[in-house]
């Protein structure tokens, strides 16, 4: 990129930190300062932040951009210890370098402000992957009561990929300040996400200290700020947080040189998708027509039709090549994957795309951002926001998605880390389009238990569990996780001090489109509690929800369950000799659900029969995703299956 700036010159070195607040300048008073009108439960919390990131020229370098950040934390208690410590991830091979740290803790001692500043023993690096370098950094002397400030300042050659500022984190911020400094001949395009608002914005223009050919180059910096900013608190069942969290980015348009050249970063999906097809990494591993064939023809023998060439590529695909855990949308090499029998999810699914389309079968790659990435190319069409990419192929009418990182999904359900709303698909040829990420099946999970209570409150029988759909997955993950079924169900019995386990079977562990079935015979010692002439016992084995999930006042941002979820139970217990269950103190059939049937909950109880007892309970969310307006209705709807389920039986010796 240095080429293009030649007619470039630098007129001043002077790196501007106006706005910035004093490092070290404390009084006692600021350990006065609370948090109480924004977060009365918070653990620490920011009382100043500023940070900037300046477009400038280095001779040596081009176009760089200079990040600098400033924060002063006060530590309220010992869970929030944890902040003292902070990570610098920089890019490797010297091209992105930390030019500046620095750190201090403060305390209170009467009235005098004691510092304890950080020293190069509390610094520390280490590689985090194949590209990335990590700066850690640990604050010393903290304890409650502490505030800790640092700041550090990067330089980067990839003037693509200005510093975002995330204003919302998770914790509350009296004042956070982020300037940006730009000279004109770069165009960015600001986009602030979330739900608060930047309190001022303030533009004007500044010394760039470069001239070119024609003139003083001219800069723009642009101020933003944000002021008792609460944090931002996660929960169960959400996606990426910076989906939803108050965030400023900064995306590339283009950069011209007065009298020089131009050049134009805005894609559309087709710049994306012709970027993609021509790139080896990516379309080059789609379009070599027989680099696989060796591998493939002997699966594709005596194939019967379309339908069963997909599963059987995609069972080879799953089972042949171990995923590294690591995403990508690139491929290394698809063939070098297949013989290494290991690779990232490039080398699997653009694989895997290159053998359906030699089989003839109509076969695309879809990129996608895993849910732990965040949603994808909402703002503007783009590359770097997707980390994934999986094969979408058509039999018939109908389109199936495939990714065969992950070995315990059936055919045509991809794994929970792509359910996150939307991919982008890539064909080879034709427009690219949207292709949405939905679970195809429901997360399943039933127990059937049949067995006897005895007089001394012992519950013995045959307890009998059936997976599907997502249920299956994590608990198939689960059992290849340990050497032997026998070692998995011996850790199970010995860490669970209620249910003994005598014997077990494990059913289609291996074949994904059945239900995976677990076969027990067990014994509960207790189960039934004896007062008086009374047996009392809780009508649950496992399945007893004891926590509810939502406990926010406010939720602003969706229940992501990712699929459907149903969940049963039926138990079926003869009851011990001499004992009936009275009508005068039979719990009440429950029967409950959200509008639209959005969740239901069910429990009844049945003794037609008056020595056995039948307990059927069936919990439902028939829908994948709930808004943060139905959110108390959900808060209070699993309220209540907690409450129903506390209750016990009562039976009575007649």
């Amino acid at each position: 990129m240095k080429s293009y700036f030649t007619g470039l010159l630098l007129l001043s070195g002077v790196y501007l930190q106006a706005q910035d607040f004093s490092f070290g300048k404390l009084k006692k008073e600021d350990f006065a300062i609370n948090v109480d009108k924004i977060d009365t439960a918070a653990n620490a919390f920011v009382l100043r932040e500023y940070g900037s990131a300046e477009v400038s020229y280095n001779k040596n370098k081009g176009l760089v951009v200079e990040f600098f950040k400033h924060v002063r934390i006060k530590i309220l208690n010992k869970e929030a210890y944890s902040y003292a410590n902070f990570s610098i991830p920089l890019y490797k091979n010297d091209r992105e370098v930390l030019m500046d740290i620095k750190g201090a803790s403060y305390h209170l001692v009467g009235d005098k402000v004691v510092e304890t500043e950080m020293t190069k023993a509390n610094i520390f690096n280490e590689n985090s992957s194949e590209n990335y370098a990590i700066t850690k950094a640990a604050i010393p002397q903290v304890q409650e009561g502490t505030i800790i400030e640092y700041r550090y300042r990067t330089e980067s050659p990839f003037i693509f990929n200005l510093n975002a500022w995330e204003f919302q984190e998770d914790l509350p911020k009296l004042y956070s300040q982020y300037v940006t400094r730009i000279p004109e001949i770069c165009h960015y395009k600001a986009n602030l996400k979330g739900g608060f608002a930047v309190s001022d914005r303030k533009v004007e223009n500044y010394n760039t200290g470069l001239n070119s050919e024609v003139g003083e180059v001219l800069g723009s910096k642009t101020t933003y700020t944000m002021e008792n900013i609460p944090a931002f608190h996660t929960e169960d069942y959400m996606t990426s947080s910076k989906n939803f969290r108050s965030i400023i980015f900064f995306e590339l348009g283009r950069y011209s040189v007065p009298m020089g050249p131009t050049k134009d970063f805005s894609l559309t999906w087709e710049n994306v998708r012709d970027k993609l097809v021509q790139d080896e990494s990516f379309g080059g591993q789609v379009k070599r027509k027989t680099v696989l064939k060796e591998f493939i023809d002997p699966v594709l023998q005596d194939s019967k039709d379309d339908l069963e060439k997909a599963v059987r590529l995609y069972t080879y695909f799953q089972k042949q090549i171990k995923w590294n855990n690591r995403h990508s949308i690139y491929a290394k090499n698809i063939k070098e994957a297949i013989e290494k029998r290991t690779g990232n999810s490039a080398d699997i699914n653009l694989g895997l795309v290159n053998a359906l389309r030699y089989a003839k079968l109509d076969a695309i790659p879809v990129i996608l951002s895993t849910r732990e990435n965040g949603y994808a190319g909402l703002y503007a069409p783009a590359i770097t926001e997707f980390n994934h990419v999986i094969a979408r192929v058509k039999i018939d009418e109908n389109y199936y998605l495939l990714d065969a990182t992950s070995p315990y999904e059936m055919f045509g359900n991809i794994p929970m880390k792509c359910v996150n709303y939307q991919g982008r698909s890539i064909p080879l040829e034709g427009e690219s389009d949207w292709v949405k990420l939905d679970a195809n099946l429901a997360s399943t999970y039933s127990n059937f238990f049949y067995g006897e209570l005895s007089e001394n409150g012992e519950l013995k029988g045959k307890w009998i569990t059936s997976r599907n759909g997502y249920g299956a997955s994590k608990m198939r993950e689960r059992l290849q996780g340990s050497n032997s079924e026998e070692e998995f169900y011996e850790k199970i019995d010995e860490e669970n001090n209620r249910i003994k386990i005598n014997s077990f079977k494990v059913s289609n562990r291996e074949s994904l489109d059945k239900p995976l079935t677990e076969e027990f015979e067990i014994e509960i010692k207790n189960f039934a509690t004896l007062q008086n002439d009374q047996l009392l016992f809780n009508p649950y084995i496992d399945t007893k929800m004891s926590k509810n999930p939502f406990n926010l006042t406010k939720r602003n941002y969706p229940i992501d369950f990712g699929s459907l979820v149903q969940e049963e139970s039926y138990l079926e217990i003869k009851l011990p000799k001499g004992y009936s269950y009275p009508t005068e103190g039979k719990l009440k059939n429950i029967s409950m659900a959200l509008p639209e049937r959005a969740a239901r909950y069910i429990f009844k109880i049945n003794n037609t029969a008056p020595d056995v007892l039948i307990i059927e309970s069936a919990t439902q969310l028939n829908k994948p995703i709930f808004m943060p307006e139905e959110y108390f209705d959900l808060k209070e709807f699993f309220s209540r299956i907690i409450q129903a389920e506390k209750l016990d039986i009562v039976l009575k010796k007649i």
